[in-house]
């Protein structure tokens, strides 16, 4: 009778749709960096963390009973427990979205556009890691440095 044998370092692989999902995160996060101002930036940057929730959540499905929130950082909280700190960071940041979104606030400084930047791209790394995405993602210390320097 044979038998399988799983190695410890071997894991599963990785749905096409988060491997899509992560790629759209990582244009997203790409594209900010070009952006016209840091309104337009920080909001490039949190559709790349979006992106990367919805990767996240491609790979590890939650039932439908449990999936009736229409936040994503709701459903990845949900869905991957030990990302809930990610999930509450970027939830605080939703309202201000909504804000920028429609007009209703000024804009955001061009540090907190450069710190959120920071944080999306640390968070996508963490998501790339979960899933078991291949790297596509610039890990580089020039990644780390200020967009404004």
């Amino acid at each position: 009778m044979a038998t399988k044998v799983l190695h410890s370092g071997v894991r599963p692989p990785v749905s096409p749709r988060a491997r899509v999902l992560l790629g759209r995160a990582d244009a997203f996060l790409s594209r900010s960096v070009g952006a016209a101002d840091a309104t337009e930036r920080f909001l490039d940057c949190y559709m790349a963390a979006l992106r990367g929730a919805a990767a996240v959540l491609e790979a590890t499905p939650i039932s439908q009973s449990r999936a009736r929130s229409r936040s994503a950082w709701v459903l990845l909280s949900k869905a991957a427990p030990d990302l809930d700190e990610w999930a509450e960071y970027f939830a605080g940041f939703s309202a201000t979205r909504a804000a920028l979104q429609a007009g209703l606030s000024r804009s955001i400084s061009e540090g907190d556009a450069d710190e959120f930047y920071r944080e999306v791209g640390h968070f996508l790394h963490v998501v790339e890691d979960r899933i078991g995405a291949d790297s596509r993602l610039d890990r580089s210390d020039s990644a780390r440095r200020s967009m404004t320097a």
